[in-house]
């Protein structure tokens, strides 16, 4: 099987010649460059997590919950269009077993097209914004957020493009360095006095930092789109992709638009610092796994080896991600005291809910690897309505309790529907059904026991400093995990198996250094 961009040019970011193709490497040492790319990319959003939770710590001590509450509402709107901005090209080029100079010229100009497309729109609805959520302030919060559609729109290619040739640490140090960049332009602007606007001014930030990056590790720039380039497939596939991500968007916001709408901008302001802090954090690490699995699993050759990749990728979110959300879930009191401070711990039960949500979805998501690298987007898009619509009933059920009830609506959701989720996508194609329950089964048991643990002896400990809550809490959860390899073989054996898969990766490059 072809697989991804030619790996000498693309690896020296200068594509030459018409046709950008090249052969797969070989499965062995594809597998060490999976796992290497999962250790520097899980590397640098160990970096992005910490950055994340740092500046929501600051900015959360210089802006007020209302100013967090305008941005939330007028990013529902940024959302929408980013749903449709990307067109889902960039996973159409990453995932396309050859790709040519010609179609990443056309792909990059349609991406920017989009997002001036989106821009314009944006700066038109504006004021119907704010006049939905009673909010002037949101007129000009949208319009200058419309950039972002633009900046976007211009660096989606060049990210797919080191996305394919598997260069994840210029991946990592872009939207690293971006990130930072975005920062300290919001804690330089809410020094000085502009509120708000020192929101704005991050989402700008990280953008401009992200595309310049990108575009100085890619050392590509397009030319003119021509006649006769054979994109089709890829717009065919990236229209499927794009209804999907719109459904998607209203399964991720529902609970934002409905706590904007009914709760009013103080109650959305304290609902998204849960929602910042615990999920922006999760998808730091759960969503660049997709950016590692995507190449791999569009390059293997055999069902067992898909089958292989897939079982023990959800054992690694798993043993680590869910093992952390459990831990979250069981410290929120004093993790939000030590993050956001005590004016913010109303936040505290939103956030214990939510990490329970992010439990159940990770559990889930090796599934999007498998709709993704096999082409199932129409399948893809049928699942997510099944979502939305168990998303949209729990939030609503749960919406008369305040925004408590909105985040427990959130999290039922997601723990109704993540077996339904395996077997939805096993009526499609070939998958390990029965690993896979079994697997998740093993997760979530663990998770829970720790996670119970963890919280009772936390609750014994509520005059002890936070910090100290913590780190007594996080011994008992290791405790858990430790009793549990001792008793169980199995969990033993995938827990000692995944260390030893990092360890191979890893070993080569410590023996060249």
């Amino acid at each position: 099987m072809t697989g991804g961009v030619e790996d000498k040019d693309a690896e020296e970011g200068v594509p030459t010649g018409s046709a950008v193709t090249g052969s797969a490497p070989p499965q062995r040492s594809l597998g060490v460059r999976a796992m290497r790319g999962a250790g520097s990319v899980m590397a640098g959003q160990a970096a992005r997590v910490v950055l994340q939770v740092g500046s929501v710590a600051v900015l959360s001590r210089l802006l007020a919950p209302r100013d967090y509450g305008l941005l939330a509402m007028v990013m529902v709107v940024v959302g929408l269009g980013e749903a449709f901005r990307d067109f889902g090209l960039s996973t159409a080029a990453i995932r396309a077993p050859s790709l040519t100079k010609g179609q990443r010229d056309v792909l990059f100009w349609l991406n920017c097209a989009l997002g001036a497309g989106f821009a314009a729109l944006l700066a038109l609805v504006a004021p119907l914004v704010a006049m939905w959520f009673r909010q002037p302030e949101l007129v000009g919060m949208a319009r200058w957020l419309a950039l972002v559609f633009l900046l976007n729109g211009a660096v989606a290619q060049y990210r797919a493009g080191l996305n394919r040739s598997m260069r994840f640490n210029a991946l990592v140090a872009s939207d690293l360095l971006g990130m930072l960049f975005g920062i300290v332009v919001a804690v330089v602007m809410a020094l000085t006095g502009w509120g708000y606007w020192a929101l704005v001014g991050q989402q700008l930030g990280t953008g401009v930092g992200v595309l310049v990056l990108a575009v100085i590790y890619s050392r590509w720039l397009p030319g003119l789109p021509r006649r006769g380039t054979k994109v089709g497939s890829m717009v065919k596939f990236g229209m499927n992709m794009s209804a999907t991500q719109l459904v998607g968007y209203v399964n991720n916001n529902v609970d934002t638009i409905v706590v904007g709408s009914f709760l009013g901008v103080v109650p959305l302001g304290l609902y998204n610092r849960g929602y910042q802090l615990l999920m922006r954090a999760v998808n730091q690490f759960r969503g660049p796994t997709t950016t590692i699995a995507l190449p791999v699993l569009s390059r293997l050759e055999t069902r067992e080896q898909n089958d292989r990749f897939i079982v023990q990728g959800q054992l690694a979110l798993g043993y680590s991600l869910v093992a952390g959300l459990a831990f979250c879930a069981a410290a929120a009191v004093p993790i939000i005291d030590i993050f956001l401070g005590q004016q913010w711990a109303e936040v505290a039960p939103i956030f214990a809910l939510l990490a329970v949500a992010a439990i159940f979805q990770t559990t889930a998501y090796v599934g999007y690897w498998i709709y993704l690298s096999r082409g199932l987007t129409k399948h893809l898009l049928g699942y997510t309505l099944i979502g939305v619509a168990l998303r949209v009933g729990c939030i609503l059920a749960g919406l008369p309790f305040g925004i408590i009830g909105v985040a427990a609506g959130f999290a039922l959701s997601d723990a109704l529907s993540w077996p339904v989720s395996i077997w939805w996508l096993s009526r499609f194609t070939p998958m390990p059904v029965r690993a896979l329950y079994g697997g998740a089964a093993r997760v979530l048991g663990l998770a829970a026991v720790s996670g119970v643990a963890s919280n009772l002896l936390i609750r014994q400990l509520g005059g002890w400093p936070s910090i100290a809550q913590i780190a007594v809490g996080l011994l008992a959860a290791l405790a858990s995990y430790g009793l549990a390899m001792l008793i169980f073989p199995r969990v033993r054996s995938e827990v000692l198996d995944l260390f030893r898969l990092f360890l191979r990766a890893w070993r080569p490059r410590a023996a060249k250094s």
